[in-house]
């Protein structure tokens, strides 16, 4: 975790703001690696399988279904959309990000809840942009 002076243009003033820290980035090629040392499947197979995992999941969702991928949770297509004074004014038009909603399994909540979390606060100066920095 790693804590930084902002400045909060909302509530004109400034406070700690607190954000986890990515380890590392794991690339595709580096997964499939990780995926072939831990499983007896062919390299090829791999591939053929998590390409074909990966159509069918984009098209499913694109269709609207809300997508169960065993082990790791449930995934489903939504909006944020601003809201309307009447039932004319609202719809499709209002719809302002699309997103999609991930839902971890039980068992990847009580792996989270269980991380032992850490704080590295950071002075930052406010005068400088985001971005500028650590």
């Amino acid at each position: 975790m790693k804590s930084n002076l902002q400045n909060l243009a909302f509530k004109k003033e400034s406070a700690y703001v607190t954000r986890s820290v990515i380890f590392s980035r794991i690339d595709a090629k580096s997964f499939y690696e990780h995926v072939l040392r831990n499983s007896h499947i062919d390299k090829g197979q791999l591939y053929i399988a998590s390409d074909a995992i990966g159509k069918e999941f984009k098209n499913l969702l694109c269709e609207g279904h809300s997508v169960e991928v065993p082990g790791i949770g449930t995934f489903r297509f939504g909006v944020k959309a601003k809201a309307a004074a009447t039932a004319e004014e609202a719809g499709a038009g209002k719809v302002y990000r699309r997103r999609i909603i991930y839902t971890p399994t039980t068992e990847i909540k009580a792996i989270l809840k269980a991380v032992e979390l850490t704080s590295n606060v950071v002075e930052s100066n406010t005068d400088t942009p985001a971005g500028d920095g650590e």
